[in-house]
This record gives C-alpha cells, sequence and structure tokens, in this order.
C-alpha cells in the first residue's frame, strides 16, 4: 500500500533552508522527492493559511472553520507528517500536535533547540530539511491495511449519526487515477421511507482502502444522510455522483453493500448495463476472483437501491455492479483473514479492469 506523508509548514523559498535546487519552495522540493522514492505527498496548498489579528477573519459560528476540517480529514488519511517550523505558525503546530495524537510518524525541520512540546510530539527533528527528507525515506512509514481501515472506520463511526455541518456535503470523493469508481452509499446511518437504517459497517472503509491501494476512485458517504442515496435520486450524493461519472471517463461502477445476519450469509453480484455480453463478462471475472473465498450467487432482492443503480446503467450507460457482502466480510477485527483476502482479490479486480478501460478509452 502507498504511503503518504501530509506536509505542513508556512511557503518558504528553498534556497533560503541551504538547499541546493531549482524547485521553488520547500514544499516543491519535498514533493519533488519523497516521489521519487515511491511516496504520496498531500500537498494542501489551498489551506494556506495567513496569519491575521481579527477574529473576523474565519466565521466560527459552526463551531469550525471548513479548512480546519478538511486539513485534520486529509492528516487522518495519511501515515506521516512532515512540519516545517522555520516559520511559526499556529496551524502547523496544532497539525503536528494532532498527527502524533492520531499515531502517525512526525517528522519536524526547524531551528534547533527545538520546544519540549515539540520534542514530545514527533519522532525525529532536523536543521536541514534534505536530512529530515532523507530520514522519511529510510523510515517509509508504511500504514498496514487492517490498521488504516481500522482506523478509517473509527473515524467515520463518529460521524455515523450525525448530520453534516452547514455548507458541508454528506459525502467523500476520493480522486484515483483509474476510470473506475467504487461507491460506498451506505457507509453511514440514512433516512429511507421514513425509517432510520444502520450503515453496512467498514463498506466505507473498504472503499477508501481500495483508492489508496488501487488508486480507483471511490464515493463514500460521509455523515449520516437524511435521505438515502440509493432510493432518492435528488440527493447531494446522487448528483455528486453524476457529474463523476460524466466528467472522470469512469467506465465502471462497483457499488459495495452490506447485507444482514438474516440474509443470505456469503456474498452477492449483480451486474447492470447497456450491454448484457460485457455485463456477464465483468461478473464473470469478479466471480472467478471471489469464488476463492465461496461460492457467490445472483442477487435477486437488491430492490431498494436499484434507483441508483438504473440511473448509472441506463441513464449514464455505465456497466454497473451490486457487490453485497455479509457482516462476516466486513468485521476486521474478529474475521481478519476474510477481510482482507476480500479485500485483495478486490484490489487486484480493479487494477485489471482499469488498466483494460484505461487502454480502450485512451
Amino acid at each position: 500500500m502507498l504511503s503518504s506523508v501530509y506536509l505542513t509548514g508556512e511557503t518558504i523559498e528553498a534556497q533560503e533552508l541551504s538547499v541546493q535546487t531549482m524547485a521553488p519552495d520547500w514544499r516543491a522540493f519535498a514533493t519533488n522527492k519523497l516521489q521519487r522514492y515511491g511516496l504520496r505527498v498531500v500537498n494542501p496548498l489551498e489551506l494556506t493559511w495567513s496569519n491575521v489579528d481579527s477574529l473576523e477573519a474565519i466565521d466560527l459560528s459552526e463551531g469550525s472553520d471548513s479548512r480546519v476540517r478538511r486539513a485534520l480529514d486529509l492528516i487522518d488519511q495519511s501515515d506521516a507528517l512532515l512540519a516545517n517550523l522555520n516559520r511559526s505558525s499556529y496551524s502547523t503546530a496544532m497539525e503536528l500536535f494532532y498527527a502524533h495524537r492520531r499515531g502517525k510518524m512526525v517528522t519536524v525541520v526547524g531551528h534547533p533547540p527545538f520546544n519540549p512540546w515539540v520534542v514530545s510530539h514527533s519522532q525525529a527533528r532536523f536543521g536541514d530539511i534534505d536530512e529530515a527528507i532523507e530520514y522519511i525515506i529510510g523510515e517509509k512509514p508504511q500504514g498496514l491495511p487492517l490498521n488504516w481501515a481500522l482506523q478509517y472506520e473509527a473515524l467515520l463511526a463518529e460521524r455515523y449519526e450525525q448530520f453534516p455541518p452547514a455548507g458541508e456535503p454528506d459525502y467523500r470523493f476520493l480522486g484515483g487515477n483509474l476510470p473506475v469508481l467504487v461507491v460506498a452509499p451506505h457507509a453511514t446511518a440514512f433516512w429511507h421511507e421514513g425509517e432510520f437504517q444502520e450503515p453496512d459497517a467498514f463498506t466505507g472503509s473498504m472503499a477508501a482502502l481500495l483508492n489508496r491501494m488501487s488508486n480507483c476512485h471511490s464515493l463514500i458517504s460521509n455523515y449520516c444522510c437524511v435521505a438515502d442515496p440509493c432510493w432518492y435520486l435528488e440527493t447531494p450524493m446522487r448528483r455528486a455522483f453524476a457529474d463523476i461519472v460524466k466528467g472522470g471517463r469512469i467506465g465502471l461502477v462497483l457499488f459495495l453493500l452490506g447485507s444482514s445476519w438474516h440474509e443470505v450469509p456469503g456474498l452477492q453480484l449483480t451486474c447492470y448495463g447497456p450491454s448484457p455480453h460485457q455485463n456477464a463478462d465483468y461478473a464473470n471475472r469478479l466471480k472467478n476472483k471471489l469464488s476463492v473465498l465461496e461460492h457467490v450467487s445472483t442477487d435477486t432482492s437488491d430492490f431498494q437501491v436499484k434507483p441508483l443503480v438504473r440511473f448509472s446503467a441506463e441513464e449514464l450507460g455505465v456497466p454497473t455492479m451490486v457487490l453485497k457482502m455479509h457482516k462476516r466480510y466486513r468485521m476486521p477485527r474478529l474475521q481478519l483473514e476474510t477481510f482482507g483476502q476480500i479485500v485483495h482479490f478486490l484490489r487486484e479486480y480493479l487494477e485489471e479492469t482499469g488498466i483494460e478501460l484505461e487502454r480502450s478509452l485512451s
């Protein structure tokens, strides 16, 4: 699984840090070097903070600024953090503290001697940015898929039954490069025909994990949905889904859903789309992979998700698969091997199918 490093710190020209490079600033220098060694860089330049004296510069009426929430989400999705403390910054110090509390590998570059707070909340500290980057490359922070999924689900669970703050959507989109979209529409709780429905636990973290491992696109419900996005077509998530499929040259959609204890105790797969022959090919290839686990049956009880599935397959004209997984496939704390196996096979399938689609769409 590709490791990722979150960069935090004020913008400083690389030359100011005694680095011989053509890069315009330390972020570009760090990004270029880390990526050459196979690390993914989270470089939230759009979240650059400006030092302000007036509290009116940030609207605190909703309890937290959207930039803060996005920064924390990005840190949660990363394995390590590189903090540049050569210039003091409240936001950098807070992000450093948060990352350490979340169990991330924190590396600091700045002017020694370091403050005891910095020493207590970082693994390594350097006066030279090149040495700091070399340390990260040598350590190669690697989040185990299981640990990463457990951490992601724990964060998601905090929002299972919480409606999104004003101005925020109830979904999260994780972009990738492969023309395949994995959707977890019931990763959080939702309302269906006036009835409150429990989330399909670990479908959201599985979709996010597949995004990290295969570089597919993923769309995940991120807060409690006031209306089931699979049943009602006039929802923010459905509109985002349509925009992603239309604008992202998506060649295949895979829905990840859960089934309860009283349903068929296994895996159920159906495929819809404009071409029956193509549907059968996509479904059979995935069934062949998953059949190592057990027999994969055809689901005939997915009427509750039919509106969104039909919209995808018929109106958008994209082959659309629905995989329903019994709870024992979504219990990594108790069924570690089973969870790991299904993620492994789905990753293989997405990579193989995605590469084929890339060739056909190019």
